[in-house]
Order: structure tokens, then sequence, then C-alpha cells
């Protein structure tokens, strides 16, 4: 009896000891497959026998690798520059009387013998021939409204009356802000007459009756005390670039004179029309650049200042882009010719990198360079190289490395991705000129 109470008991130690073997068993394996990384797997696969097993049990119980963060589809970049006129190839292109010029694009360029149309001296505002004021205001049809835009005086669309205020503070700050940014007064006061459009058709009409502008999709003009404009279908950035442009090539003629070289007489008027204006001290922020950049859902475009940038970058990574000793010699029909969206923004920013880079001497160069031209001196590319002291080749390579770091700061500045898919096509032109037409 006290044996087979014995074995009984036994049997029910072994019973509960099986189960509690059970289910430790089960709760070490519970464990290891959530654990199938634990160093005992990682010993028991090199066991012989027991490897393949734990291997594939390892496997079974790995889990899978964290599927990575959905990053938001890049975002598509537009980049919206000044076209050139027609004939992109750069084969030579015909003149008005016939004749044919090599590609703007070649080293070899006539040197730029000035319009001579009067001395490379300041001078006087040049108010606007009646009869040109009259075929504008023909023009306006039955929306004409007289005005004046700061100390200008305007002729306009009457739709555009709303805009007056801010374009006229625009315009009083211009003398004020050329003075600032090249040490140079502008004689007198203007007295110049602006056309402002809102109608394209209407702003067609008034450019096909300037010759030199033939072929040019402009969106501007000035001549013979006369600027000229449209604004349908443009950003109020855009619109706002190409007014303070052209009122520039005004401020020029009374600074430094009408007959300067086309590189400079775009350049600086091109720096002041992509300076955003600051309402609130009346001024405008020198240095800075005008964003104008709008988004729509993955879609950024960007013109103005920013696209200039984006576009010399593009031709300096592909070898394209002329020798500063080639831009400052050019006439104005080569610079506005084939490829003369790129003319516009190297002359831009080679006086941002002049008078903004950070280096005195080249700030001071300029200042000088452009204090001669205005007491009638040379205002030839070898009298800049020389004022600069330095060798335009090592010039053109320090403009190259600025204007990559400068449009990567730029556009960081504008929140505009790195990480994107860039597009790039031509957008409507600015064409601007004093004398004879300035786009």
């Amino acid at each position: 009896m006290p044996e087979r109470a014995a074995r009984a008991a036994w049997r029910e130690r072994a019973v509960w000891g099986a189960l509690a073997l059970l289910v430790l068993a089960l709760g070490g394996f519970a464990w290891l497959t959530g654990h199938p990384e634990a160093p005992i797997v990682d010993r028991a696969v090199g066991w012989p026998l027991v490897g393949p097993l734990a291997e594939r049990f390892r496997a079974r119980w790995r889990p899978p690798p964290p599927a990575p963060e959905p990053h938001p589809s890049a975002p598509e970049v537009v980049i919206l520059w000044l076209p050139p006129p027609p004939e992109m190839d750069g084969g030579p292109v015909a003149l008005s009387d016939g004749a044919t010029r090599a590609s703007a694009t070649s080293e070899v360029v006539e040197p730029f013998r000035g319009r001579q149309v009067e001395p490379p001296l300041p001078l006087p505002a040049l108010a606007a021939e009646p009869s040109r004021v009259a075929r504008a205001e023909a023009l306006l049809e039955g929306r004409l409204v007289h005005s004046s835009l700061g100390p200008y005086r305007l002729v306009a669309d009457a739709r555009l009356a709303g805009s007056f205020a801010r374009w006229s503070e625009l315009a009083a700050a211009l003398d004020a802000a050329f003075a600032e940014r090249t040490g140079l007064a502008p004689l007198g006061e203007p007295a110049e007459t602006v056309a402002l459009f809102e109608s394209v058709a209407a702003y067609r009409e008034l450019q096909r009756e300037e010759s030199r502008l033939a072929g040019l999709e402009a969106s501007g003009h000035a001549a013979a005390g006369l600027a000229a404009m449209y604004v349908e279908g443009r950003s109020a950035p855009e619109v706002e670039a190409t007014l303070v442009h052209e009122l520039a090539h005004f401020v020029h003629r009374r600074a430094l004179g009408p007959a300067l070289p086309p590189w400079l007489d775009e350049g600086l008027a091109e720096d002041l029309a992509q300076t955003p204006f600051d309402a609130g001290r009346q001024r405008f922020a020198l240095g800075e650049l005008r964003a104008d950049v709008e988004r729509d859902g993955g879609r950024i475009l960007v013109r103005g200042g920013l696209a200039g940038l984006d576009l010399l970058v593009a031709a300096i990574e592909r070898g394209e882009l002329p020798s500063l000793a080639a831009l400052t010699a050019m006439d104005w029909e080569a610079f506005v010719g084939v490829h003369g969206s790129l003319r516009y923004a190297q002359s831009l920013f080679l006086l941002r990198f002049l008078l903004d880079s950070g280096d005195p001497l080249l700030a001071r160069g300029t200042r000088e360079f452009l204090a001669g031209v205005a007491r009638g001196e040379s205002a030839g590319g070898e009298r800049l190289f020389e004022l600069l002291g330095v060798p335009p080749l090592e010039l053109e390579s320090r403009f190259a490395l600025w204007v990559a770091a400068e449009r990567q700061r730029r556009f960081a500045a504008a929140a505009i991705p790195a990480r994107a898919r860039f597009q790039r096509e031509p957008s409507g032109s600015s064409s601007r000129q004093d004398e004879a037409p300035s786009p």
C-alpha cells in the first residue's frame, strides 16, 4: 500500500513537472519568437543538427524591415527665364538691314562703339515728344487716365489705378537707390512719361513702331523719354521689376549718360529691378534679391532673378557662358540676340558679384569705374578690369564660384528644395532701352 501511494505521488509529480516544462518551453518559444536575434539563437545556429532548424526559426520569426517612411514626391520646379528672340540655334542671325552677324555666343564680337546719339555724359531728363505720348494715349482708347507715377508723368489704363500708389513709391525711391548703390547722384529731376497698358495687344501695337524691338517678345521698353509696358497675364513681382527696369534707364541718362555699353546699361537696370522694395521704409533693400516664386500644389514656378541665377549656373556647367571680355565688348544687337536672356542674367549678377561679394577691392574698383564713366572716361571692359586689379580669367573663375554659391543660398532662402525635378522653359521677355529703344 505505501509502495502504491509512492508510485501515485511520483506520477503526479511527473505530470506536474512535465506540465511545468511544457509551460516553460512554450513561454521560451513565445519569447524567442519575439526576440529571434537573441544570443541563444545565434549560438544555436552554429550547433550541429540544430543549426539549420534555428536558422529557419530565426528567418520565420524575424520581423520584416521597417518600411521606409513615405517621402512626398519630389516637387516640380519650373524655371521661367526671359527668352531670346527667334533664331536660337546659334547660327547667323539676319538683321533688319539684310546683313548678318555671328552668334552672340562667339568670343569674336565687335567692340561696343556706343549709340553715338548724344555724348556719353550725364544729361538732364528728356521729355517725350508730344506725338509719341499721343500715340500711346490713342492706343489706350476709352480707358485712358492721366496721373503721375512718383516724379514721372503717367498715362495709363484706368483698370490699373489700384496699383498706382505702390508703383509711385517705387518710382519716387529710384534716384536715391541708384545714388546709394553707385555713389552717383542723378542730375536734376525726371521729366519722362510712363505709359502703362493692361492689354498686351495694345502694348504690342506701340512696340511695333520701335524698329529695333522687332522680333522681341518685349514686356516693356524705354525710348526717348517714354517708357511703356503691359500688365496682362503677369505676376505682380514681374510687373514691378519691369517698371523699375524701364525707369532705371532714365536714371542712367541723368547719372552716367545715354551711350552706355549694353551690359552696363542692362545690368544696372536689372540690379534695381530685382531688388525688393521695403514699403515701410520707402526704400529699396539694396543687395537683396526679389523672390518671384509661385507655388501650386507640387509645382513651383520660379521667375526673375532666381531664374536668372539658375540659367547662369546651367550655362557655366555646360561651358556656354561667354567670357567677361566678350560680354563687355558686345554691341546692343549682339547683346539681345541669340541667348539674350543669358546676357541679361550675366550682366546683372556680374554687377552683384562686383558690389556684393564682400571683396572691398572689387566694390571700390567698380565704383571708381562708374565715376569715371560719368566723367566721360572709357566705359569699356578693359578699363573696368584695370581698375579692379584682377585678371579677367581669374575674375571669371571667382565669378563662377560665387554664382553657384549664390544660387544655392538664394534657392534655400526661398524654400526651393534641392531634391526636385527641374524643368526650364522660357517666359515672357522684357525689352528695355534708352534713346534707341532699350529692352
